[in-house]
């Protein structure tokens, strides 16, 4: 069931007119949230103090609302101009590289009953879920999304017979505290959005982990840990959406390649190891 304000089921059982705008809210895998209106001005939602801005300009498919536990898939097409960006880079470009991959999208419906840009009645959440397919074209972005009633496609049980351990690296049934590991340190000359200089000197395995902006204009973000060298240079995958400028301040946390040699000499936390390292491969199982 859809939540509304009693102000917008008075409006909407009345039969007074009213005036309608979808408002575009995307929170990258980052922690990025970035948020669109699909009216022909900024819209700002009374209720909850958020700004939704003027941007790239969308189109979606109809959205269908059932009883059940059906999977819902919302295809959005996206228009970016040359002047919409993510960050500092072009939307278009931003996406080509990786920016809305896995983002979770949320569609709400504002309603207006005093004029345009009145949203007191409140809004409607139409659709909730994740971006699952993406593909971009020289005039815009083709996007298919599913609900988050998708996740319970997941296999069970979750964990298999494997060497590997089956845990996140640091959740709780890890236990492995990654904060009493973590390093800050200021980026150095000729850094990039996809290379940071000046890593700090250390034997802890910080690849495979993770680096956060904590100040500049990249504050706030997260990446994956593509290649670490001690002393030198960070990579990511997935670039910073912003310049990365001397001296802006990076958090990074250490990495896990979830076998049982590095959980026990490098983080001595073997006691949680969720692996099966001596299972025997089926040829020598008898």
């Amino acid at each position: 069931m859809k939540q509304a304000s009693s102000t917008l089921i008075a409006l909407l059982n009345g039969g007074a007119k009213f005036q309608m705008a979808d408002l575009y809210t995307f929170t990258l895998q980052g922690g990025t949230v970035l948020r669109y209106s699909g009216a022909l001005t900024q819209i700002v939602d009374f209720a909850t103090g958020r700004v939704f801005p003027l941007g790239p300009k969308f189109e979606r498919s109809l959205i269908n609302t059932v009883i059940g536990t059906q999977v819902d898939q919302l295809d959005v097409k996206i228009y970016p101009t040359a002047t919409d960006t993510i960050g500092a880079t072009p939307f278009l470009e931003a996406a080509w590289t990786g920016a809305l991959d896995g983002a979770l999208l949320q569609v709400e419906r504002a309603f207006f009953a005093a004029g345009w840009g009145d949203t007191s009645p409140g809004t409607v959440v139409l659709f909730a879920g994740r971006v699952s397919d993406l593909d971009c074209t020289r005039s815009g972005i083709d996007m298919k999304c599913r609900s988050h009633l998708e996740l319970l496609n997941i296999p069970m049980p979750r964990r298999l017979y494997q060497a590997a351990c089956n845990h996140v690296f640091g959740d709780a049934m890890c236990q492995f505290s990654r904060p009493s590991l973590a390093l800050t340190f200021g980026a150095g000359a000729g850094s990039s959005q996809t290379s940071i200089n000046g890593a700090p000197v250390t034997t802890t395995p910080f690849a495979q982990g993770s680096i956060s902006g904590k100040s500049g204009a990249n504050s706030g973000q997260t990446r994956t840990i593509f290649g670490f060298q001690s002393g030198g240079s960070i990579s990511v995958k997935l670039a910073f959406l912003s310049p990365v400028l001397t001296g802006d301040q990076f958090e990074i946390l250490p990495g896990c390649d979830h076998m049982l040699a590095t959980c026990t000499n490098t983080f001595n936390n073997a006691v949680h190891f969720g692996g099966m390292p001596f299972i025997p491969p089926p040829e020598t199982a008898v």
